[in-house]
């Protein structure tokens, strides 16, 4: 999911331009969950309008949005953003085994063997995986680096707890110290 966020609403998606007759938009998917541009989901510009999708077309990224079906009315919404809730992309978009969202994993407290070693602060699409951009811990920074990067993987990773807020790592401690 998006990880940039205000307050509660997400950025989701961003309106390119106008595409035939029928006042269709060109959508930049900003998410992971394609899925959610269903007909009939609400979604909140950046001036705070809800947006119902009347159709969309995924093949071509292709969105109508109900009262807005001409070229005319739909070029109010170029290069608007679109933002959900939190709680309407916890509702709306599913998740598999040992997947996140990443508004849950930014924040969440990085220990390793009983020691804090700091908290995620951003999490990084780097091929086929993600690495968690960590802000070291003040206690350690006097000796190791502001920030390091543990990628997301069971090589480093033993456990995520999202109601805790806390991942539990092995052998990220001499990633800290290598950086």
């Amino acid at each position: 999911m998006s990880k940039t966020a205000t307050c509660d609403m997400l950025e989701v998606a961003k309106l390119g331009k106008v595409v035939g007759l029928k006042g269709a938009l060109r959508l930049h998917n900003l998410s992971d969950f394609l899925a959610q541009f269903k007909a009939g989901a609400v979604f909140k510009s950046k001036g705070g309008q809800e947006l119902k999708v009347k159709s969309f077309e995924p093949s071509r990224s292709l969105v109508i949005f109900e009262g807005f079906e001409s070229p005319e009315l739909a070029k109010n919404l170029v290069n608007n953003i679109l933002y959900r809730s939190i709680d309407d992309t916890r509702k709306h978009c599913k998740l598999g085994k040992d997947e996140y969202f990443y508004f849950d994993i930014i924040g969440c407290e990085v220990s390793e063997e009983a020691r804090i070693l700091g908290v995620v602060k951003d999490i990084l699409e780097v091929g086929a995986g993600f690495l968690f951009c960590v802000k070291t811990s003040p206690s350690l920074q006097d000796d190791f680096a502001k920030e390091f990067f543990i990628p997301y993987n069971d090589y480093f990773i033993l456990s995520v707890d999202i109601k805790e807020k806390k991942i539990t790592t092995q052998n990220a401690f001499g990633i800290l110290e290598n950086s």
